[in-house]
């Protein structure tokens, strides 16, 4: 591939390392790769690796230098053929947002940072169609702050390389510079000398002569410069002029980082450098202005590993707590030194290899297709989308990731309440469902009309929904679309006339897949008149399951400990008698709670219509709980696998459970819930209109016992339930086709 790399600068700092380290794994690969910045140090090194430089003045916010800049990225991305524009800072980001856009290139961003965020900043603020952030917190930071759908941000590692970095590199050209003497302890802090991360530095300056008072053999190493290096000086000076000699010397910026940490006995610092440290055998007191976690060891890994090494959510850095653990390390014995050494290394060894870096960024490359721009689809979704709801959201995302898997140049557009937050999630063309102009053009241009997922047909909510979309039905065949209702559920349908709508809708499709028996039954019933029906799986059993990691850190936020045990509860309204259910419920979870020691977690699948009553409940429980919100299909797969059971009226909570075998129980208030634990062979059901205690503590205790032999039952329905799923989008390829 051919990528071009924007930064603001390329002077020292862990971003910049990053983006150092990864450019020249990538041509090592194969790939070529531009970087475009306003230089610095590491200029020479790009050139060295055969990276190619552009001089472009992005550092800075200054109205003219932005129009330069952004006039330079305009002719490189426009002359230069590449097929993936990458930004890893927010005015770069910005720039190339709109460049993209305009020359129809695939645009990505790296989050490195978590930065204040402002109202000019988050509407200026582009995050390119995929986001790549260095740590889950900043990946969390991403979605609380930008709102970024958290299926389009991955996740990845600061690669170091352990052969630039190694224990036994010869420090003794610095020593020799710098005045060290092998005989003193020597202390090094590496850090971009800002404002805003040089705490750490001005902290060890201030600590210098209690230092040098617990042993004059001391000696303090600052590496790096940024806009308060005059402050750091200033104390460095003060310290100095203590202790009447220079014990504490400042490098300025250096691109030689390898040899200055190796010259040291004990690192100071945060983030990459720390990595750095660690690498070299180092140990390592990790302070920086974020927070403070002390001195590292394996004990502290998952702590450090969450925030990137950066000690967010820590207690502060402050001089009294870096005194003791500088002194401490200083107390060690040499062999001590060496195991915290050897095991911060292997650490470095196992999880942060820049071959992982790269590979992360090649899959998620490999996500961004070649940009083919086009007014109108070839595909034309029409369905419940753009509510947030989380059953037809997963719906949408597993139909479109399928049929792109058969057709990776498909051109897809959605019917969406929501256009533009459809685009930017799903990463298709959109149009508003309800603009007659936008829906008719777009079905004059396209091919095949996807009627997906969910019970579209149905009168049970309201009789306008079925008068849309049999509408829509009517108007793609006088468009000359193909249709295809896609793993529809069919009805309820109570009215006569209701039935005689649907059943002439569904009888100008080229096929209809349905997913359960019952649908396919009723479909026989209504005499529709169609060329293929046929039982199918819903395409949701498709969705792949968030990381592991990543679902851990869902679990610490909402407080779902690891050693507890939970069931999930989804409710929606109730049709009839709704307080004494809710009451019920409330008594049914206090009572799981103390028969089991189970603890439930109220999960609303359609924000915000789930939410009051799901919170009705959970307020009336005596028993602790949790309550879920905001969570995506692959983030709820990874949640309910942890837990011991499910009961739900919602449909696609069942659907999810059912995908990563937990047993469940459906609270029926449709018969689609009734027809999907039929097909899967799930026995465990109760009316949702006059829920029954003493059977739902019943099945409670049958899906506890038996929990072993439901999920083997399950899984081994599985892959055919995906077969099915899989089928219809190649049966939706070949309509087209």
């Amino acid at each position: 591939m051919k990528i071009l790399m924007t930064t603001m600068k390329m002077d020292i700092g862990g971003a910049e390392t990053h983006i150092l380290e990864l450019a020249k794994a990538l041509v090592r690969r194969g790939h070529r790769v531009t970087v475009a910045s306003a230089g610095g140090m590491f200029v020479p090194e790009f050139q060295a690796a055969g990276i190619v430089h552009v001089m472009a003045p992005l550092h800075t916010r200054r109205p003219d230098q932005v129009l330069r800049a952004a006039s330079i990225l305009r002719r490189l991305i426009r002359d230069g053929g590449f097929d993936i524009v990458h930004a890893h800072a927010r005015i770069p980001a910005l720039l190339c947002h709109l460049l993209c856009r305009q020359y129809h290139v695939r645009f990505v961003t790296t989050a490195h940072l978590n930065f204040h965020v402002n109202f000019l900043w988050k509407l200026l603020s582009r995050w390119g169609e995929r986001t790549i952030a260095v740590s889950d917190d900043i990946k969390q930071y991403l979605i609380d702050d930008y709102h970024i759908c958290a299926d389009n941000i991955s996740v990845t590692i600061n690669g170091i390389n352990t052969d630039t970095y190694t224990p036994d590199l010869d420090a003794s050209s610095v020593m020799e510079e710098f005045g060290l003497t092998k005989e003193k302890h020597r202390i090094v802090c590496v850090s971009r000398m800002d404002a805003d991360r040089s705490e750490a530095a001005v902290q060890l300056a201030d600590i210098a002569p209690q230092l040098y008072a617990f042993d004059p053999k001391t000696e303090i190493l600052l590496v790096g410069e940024g806009n308060d290096f005059a402050r750091v000086k200033a104390h460095a000076q003060k310290a100095n002029a203590a202790v009447g000699f220079p014990m504490v010397r400042l490098t300025g910026a250096r691109t030689d980082i390898n040899r200055l940490i190796a010259a040291g006995e004990v690192f100071v610092g945060v983030s990459r450098a720390a990595l750095e440290a660690m690498a070299m055998a180092k140990p390592v007191v990790l302070a920086g202005n974020q927070g403070y976690l002390g001195i590292f060891t394996k004990d502290k890994f998952d702590i450090a590993y969450d925030s990137n090494f950066c000690c967010r959510d820590c207690p502060q850095t402050n001089p009294e707590a870096l005194y003791r653990d500088i002194t401490t390390l200083l107390s060690f014995s040499e062999a001590e030194k060496e195991a915290l050494g050897k095991d911060g290394r292997e650490i470095i060894k196992e999880h942060y290899s820049v071959a992982r870096m790269a590979q992360d960024y090649l899959d998620l490359y490999a996500v961004m297709r070649p940009y083919k721009p086009f007014r109108y689809g070839d595909y034309l979704f029409c369905g419940y989308y753009g509510f947030r709801n989380m059953g037809d959201d997963s719906l949408l995302r597993a139909m479109i990731s399928n049929i792109q898997r058969i057709d990776p140049d498909a051109r897809i557009t959605v019917m969406s309440k929501n256009p533009s937050e459809t685009r930017a999630i799903y990463g298709t063309h959109a149009i508003h469902r309800f603009s007659p102009f936008a829906v008719l053009h777009a079905m004059r241009h396209g091919k095949l009309l996807i009627f997906g997922g969910g019970n579209l047909l149905q009168d049970g909510s309201s009789a306008r929904s079925l008068l849309y979309y049999t509408a829509i039905l009517h108007a793609a065949k006088r468009c000359g679309l193909k249709i295809m209702v896609y793993a529809n559920g069919i009805g309820p349908l109570h009215l006569e006339k209701s039935k005689k709508a649907a059943a002439k809708a569904l009888s100008l499709a080229d096929c209809i897949t349905l997913r359960e028996q019952d649908s396919v039954t009723e479909c026989q019933k209504l005499g529709v008149q169609c060329p293929v029906i046929s039982l199918t799986a819903d395409p949701a059993f498709t969705l792949k399951e968030a990381d592991p990691t990543w679902i851990a850190r869902i679990c610490t936020r909402f407080g779902i400990q690891e050693h507890k045990k939970y069931f999930v509860i989804a409710l929606r309204d109730f049709k009839n008698h709704a307080q004494e259910n809710i009451r019920c419920v409330a008594e049914i979870c206090d009572e799981i709670h103390k028969r089991w020691d189970l603890t439930p977690i109220f999960l609303p699948m359609h924000d915000p219509l789930d939410r009051a009553v799901n919170r009705e409940t959970a307020a009336l429980c005596t028993c602790e709980t949790v309550f879920l919100e905001g969570l995506t299909g692959s983030e709820m797969l990874g949640i309910l696998r942890r837990m011991e059971f499910v009961a739900a009226m919602r449909l696609h909570t069942l659907i999810y459970s059912t995908a990563v075998g937990t047993p469940s129980m459906g609270l029926v208030y449709d018969r689609k819930l009734r027809a999907f634990m039929e097909t899967t062979n799930q026995p465990y059901l109760l009316d949702s209109d006059d829920i029954d205690r003493t059977a739902f503590l019943t099945y409670a205790e049958e899906l506890l016992d038996k929990k072993e032999e439901i999920h083997n039952r399950l899984c081994t329905q599985l892959e055919t339930l995906r077969a099915l799923a899989y089928h219809d989008a190649q049966t939706a390829v070949n309509l087209v086709r």
